[in-house]
Order: structure tokens, then sequence, then C-alpha cells
């Protein structure tokens, strides 16, 4: 392998370089469904870069390469509006920045550069330089907060909190935190726990009794660690026609368990992100403290923490007073206000300030709130059954950054994005939480070195990210990448094979090598330089790729048991899934399996391999064809990364 990859160095070249980037001035462009566009600009070490791409009739996936062809940024956020381009650095020399359609879109772009300047040394000027984006008066804005030893070092907001009324964001402004309010959840129960009301290792129908027996205990436990085996309710009901701006009955999560037919996996023995448990622990703890979750929420964790400025919102169109409005970019430009999802309280919910945030980053080290037992209950690592660590305690996600402890969690809903960390060996932290449609969390990182760098190690690339938006490939999507796939213009191949659920590159005449999936379409080679980026269609196939050795290599998939029509015609049919109580009609359109549901408009799904196809929607990511002993095809199961074997019954 290390003599093919040193020959895939020899035989290409670079990225292409276009355009030259100039501050301030506007280019324009347009892009076909296979068309690439590269810009380059010269950028010294150590300099702040921000930019972005104007999605004026088309949607772009924007990638930052640095001089020897690496990524160093990846943006796909917005749909239409500003696609930002935001970087510093680590070596000086021409990068690129290549402007691509997503999924084979096509339309028109502009792209600006906006600055490119020495990185601030002061942490408030680098905080400034930061938020260029979110600073403007006519955009939707950030809220940010940093605790440094025990205090408050800076609290400020950026841009606007609503733009119908020209209100800006202010460290005051209230802030829907998503996920980051499920560390609250955990608190909640561990009260309970104090107080004998409970256990964590009580079986949750000793307080749910409606819930499904599936024959073997769901522990509390297991449902806030995230290894209960239970759909995950935001993946799973979308099969069904379900729209987040729809209206959730409160009792739905009860429902959705009780339809289950069987766990996804035994409990305790994997980790899988879920937000039906969450929401089914805060009716648990309404049930057992005999108040409503605002009101146990504000006795018991808001007010003796004086987070005065912080709520629970548990109904849709609830007013919270000083609370920001969330946006979407708007096609042709501008901005949407968007509702952010209410029925997911547990789960999500909690508004709040960054000024109040910082007091409860302050509860894991004074313990006000909770005291001893709670707290190391809360931020200590789940184990699984084998003995691995899930690196996530009850609601919070807890791991070692840069020789520091680190507790920390993301949000994201329908409009607001927010991060969470707080480092208990030095009593400091950073909240922020952003109401804009292109706001992304990685910026944390720089912030924290800037203002906590002396108690750090020096900076390591990370290759694993938060558990919650550690996307991993589905078993659908490792199926749609397997194959043997062509290097562009050499005579070099390289197969990828799954065995054992890992997956192997092996080049010809060379000896196999593990890759380790980074992302849901990036894998690195194990013992070896190299890297390897699958770009799915969009219909969840996979045709092409990118190898990435020092440069940029594309590959292209050579095509592999093709599928005649005489075979694609037995999946035509009507096939009923209990559980949602809905059914997809599979009929051959254009020599297509389209499947046609009464919620969605028809869609394709694409043959991968063996019985396996890959969805044209995103809450159908895969299914798999079961046949009967006579040979004739009886069902499929369905997958959405964290929802699976969901089982249709062909009719």
């Amino acid at each position: 392998m290390r003599r093919l990859l040193a020959a895939v160095l020899f035989l290409f070249v670079g990225p292409a370089f276009g355009q030259s980037l100039e501050i301030g001035k506007t280019l324009k462009g347009t892009l076909g469904p296979d068309s690439k566009v590269n810009y380059s600009l010269e950028v010294a070490e150590k300099y702040f870069v921000y930019g972005y791409v104007d999605q004026l009739s088309v949607d772009v996936v924007v990638r930052v390469l640095d001089p020897s062809g690496k990524e160093v940024l990846k943006n796909d956020d917005p749909s239409r509006g500003p696609e930002p381009f935001q970087f510093s650095p680590k070596v000086t020399g021409k990068y690129t920045v290549e402007v691509t359609s997503f999924e084979g879109a096509e339309g028109d772009y502009s792209i600006l550069l906006v600055t490119s300047e020495p990185k601030a040394k002061d942490p408030k000027k680098l905080v400034n330089q930061l938020m260029t984006p979110f600073s403007s008066k006519n955009g939707p804005g950030v809220s940010i907060s940093v605790l440094k030893n025990g205090k408050v070092v800076l609290a400020k907001g950026y841009g606007m909190s609503n733009l119908t009324y020209s209100v800006p964001m202010t460290e005051n402004s209230g802030m829907s935190i998503a996920s980051v309010s499920k560390q609250f959840t955990g608190m909640a129960i561990m009260l309970l726990v104090n107080e004998g009301k409970l256990s964590l290792d009580d079986d949750v129908r000793k307080h749910m009794p409606e819930l499904k027996d599936f024959g073997t205990p769901v522990t509390i436990r297991n449902m806030l660690n995230h290894t209960s085996g239970y759909r995950e309710i935001l993946n799973f009901l979308p099969m069904a026609g379900w729209k987040f701006t729809d209206v959730m009955d409160t009792d739905e999560p009860i429902h959705v368990i009780q339809r289950q037919t069987s766990l996804q996996n035994a409990p305790g023995a994997e980790y899988n992100y879920n937000n039906t448990t969450f929401m089914l622990l805060a009716r648990l703890v309404e049930r057992v403290s005999g108040q409503s979750w605002t009101e146990y929420m504000t006795e018991r964790v808001f007010k003796p923490l004086k987070m005065t400025s912080t709520t629970v919102k548990t109904t849709q169109g609830q007013v919270i007073p000083g609370s920001s409005q969330g946006y979407a970019s708007r096609k042709g430009g501008g901005y949407d206000y968007v509702t952010d999802f209410a029925s997911a309280y547990g789960a999500s919910g909690v508004n709040s300030t960054a000024l109040d945030m910082t007091k409860w980053m302050l509860n894991y080290s004074n313990m006000t709130v909770g005291g001893k037992p709670a707290i190391e209950a809360i931020t200590t690592s789940g184990i699984l059954t084998s003995g691995d660590s899930t690196n996530y305690g009850l609601g919070l996600g807890v791991r070692k950054w840069r020789g520091q402890q680190l507790y920390t969690h993301t949000g994201g809903e329908t409009s607001h994005r927010t991060f969470f960390g707080y480092l208990p060996e030095i009593q400091s932290g950073i909240f922020i939480s952003s109401n804009h449609p292109g706001y992304g969390n990685a910026m944390w990182t720089d912030i924290a070195g800037a203002f906590f760098g002396e108690f750090l190690e020096p900076e390591k690339e990370e290759v694993v990210a938060e558990k919650e938006f550690a996307l991993k490939p589905t078993p659908a999507q490792m199926e749609a990448i397997a194959g043997r796939y062509q290097f562009v213009g050499a005579p070099l191949q390289i197969v990828y094979s799954i065995e054992d659920g890992k997956m192997y590159a092996q080049a010809t005449a060379q000896p196999r090598f593990e890759v380790t999936a980074t992302s849901d379409s990036t894998f690195t080679f194990v013992g070896v330089a190299a890297s390897v980026t699958f770009h799915y269609e969009k219909d969840g196939s996979v045709k092409r790729a990118t190898h990435l050795q020092g440069q940029s290599s594309p590959m292209e998939k050579i095509p592999a048991d093709p599928i005649t029509p005489e075979r694609l015609a037995q999946y035509e049919g009507t096939y009923y899934n209990v559980e949602l109580e809905t059914s997809y009609t599979l009929k051959i359109v254009d020599g297509k399996l389209m499947a046609h549901h009464r919620w969605y408009k028809p869609f394709a799904f694409t043959h991968t391999s063996k019985e396996s196809f890959a969805g044209g929607m995103w809450f159908v990511a895969s299914i798999e064809f079961d046949r009967d002993p006579s040979g004739a095809v009886s069902g499929f199961s369905a997958g959405n990364g964290r929802t699976r074997g969901v089982w249709f019954q062909r009719q």
C-alpha cells in the first residue's frame, strides 16, 4: 500500500487553481450538476480568513484545501443565503476554496472574501474576529460567555436577536439550547434519586408500566446514557410523514415504545444517541414529583442557582420574554423566522442566557444543586456491557481535551445552534449559542485555546468528535461505499470491503489495510498517512471518491452486481409497517424503483448491492429486502441512522 500511495503522489497533481480571491471583490459563478470551481488565495500562517458563498439560486458545498491539498474545512449548512468559509491557516501558502453543487443542483452563486488579516492575540479581540459573520445589524447573531477561574471574563452578544423589531443580541438574550438541555434532565432525575424516590437501576416500567415489556429491563440509567435500545423518535416518525414543524402530542414518545416490535439492541450493549428516552424521563419526573416539568425545573434547579432568566419551553407558541427568534435563510436572500421544536422537552426545551449558563457551569464545581452524588453520577462515563466507555454520562459528554477533563454537549434545532463546554479542573468554560442558520460549533476550540492556553497541553488534531454529532456510516452506507474504485487517469485500483462491521482497503497486489471512519463519509488509513472521502449521490449511492495523501486524487467506482429490469420488478408492491401505521408503494417508473407515500413526493430507491437499496430522502437512508422460502419478496427492513430494523411487510 505504501508503494501504491507513493505512486499516486507521483501521478497526480494538486487541485487546479482558478481565479484569485481579493478582499472586498465579489466574483460571480454558475454551477452545473457535475461542475466544480476553484478559487485561490495566498495566506500566511496564523491569519484569520473569512468569506462566504452567496447561494443565489443553487445549494453549494464549500471546501477549503491547504497548499498540500488536504481538506481543512467543509461547509454545507443552509441551502440558501451565505455559506461561510472561515479558517486560520497553520502553514503559509496558496489555499484553494472549492465550490461544488449539492446533489447535482444547478444555478448561480457569488463568492466574496471579506477579510484576511493577522489572527488577534488578545482573546477578546479574537472572539470579535470569529464573530465577524454574525455581527451584522441586518442578520441573526450569537450570544457568548466565557468563564475563567470561576469568574466571567467575557459575556457579549453579536448581531440581532430579533430582526422584525431590530432587537440586538446580548448576553441576556434567551436562547433555545436544544440538546444541551439533556444535562438538566440528568440533574432532575438525580434529585429524585437523592430523595430515594427512584434508582438509576430501576426498570423504567416500575414508574411507567404502560411502556412495552421487551423481556429484559430497560433501566433509567440506560435511558440517560443512550443505551436503551428504544427507537429514536426524531428519526422514526418522519418515516410516516411527520415533520419537525408538526405539533407532537405529549404522549407520543410513550406510543412509539408501545408499538415498537423489539429493542434495537440489548440494554447497555450499544451507545445510540436517543431523544425518545429523555422525553420519556421528563414525563417520569412529572409523575414521581407531582409537579409539571416547568414547576419542577424552576423550583428545584433554576431558582437555587439564581438562573432567573432560564425556563423551559413545553408547548409550541409559548412566549418567553427576552428570547431570541430563530431564522432560516430565504431563497433569493434574507431570512424567514422559524420556530423551535417545543414537544421534545426533556430532550430539549431549556431556554437560557449566556450569563445564566455560567451559573450552571459553576454548579459542577460548587455542587449547590444535587450535591456530590448527583454531580459525580452525571459526569461519569457510561460503560457498555463490552467494557467500552461511551464518553457520555447522564445527559452530558465527558472526555479529555488537551489534558483537561471536559464536560460538554452541543445542541441543534430548527433555528438555534449551541455549544457548552466546562473544564472543571480549572473552573473555566465556554457557552455559545446562535440563531443564525450559518453558525457552526467548530470555533470553540480557538476560543478555548486563546483564553485557557496556559492550562492546556499542546494541540493535537482531534479525530473523534462529540458523540451527538460524530456521525458514523450506517450499515447501509457502508454497503453503498463498498466496491472497486479506479483512480482517474491512472491504472490503479483500490477495493473497499466490509468484514465484521469494519471497512478495509486493498490495492492491486498490495496488502489489506483497515480504514477507520471519522464521519459518515470519511475514513483514515490505519498506519498510513492517507484518507479517503466518499461522495454520496442524491439517492444515497456512492459512485465517486477522493483519495487524500498530500494531495487530492479523484476515483470512480466500477459498477458491480448490475440489477436487471426483471429482478427490479420483483420488488414492486405495497409495504406496510404496523409500528408507524403507514405504507409505501414501490413502482418502476422510467427504469427506477420509485417509492410513493401520501405525504411525500415520489423518490427513488437505488440498488447498492445484493438486496440492499439506498433511499433518496433523508428520512429513509436504506432498505434491505427479504424473501420467503419460495424466493418471493416478503418485505423490507428500513433504517435511518439512529433508527433501524423498521419492518415493512409486503401486502
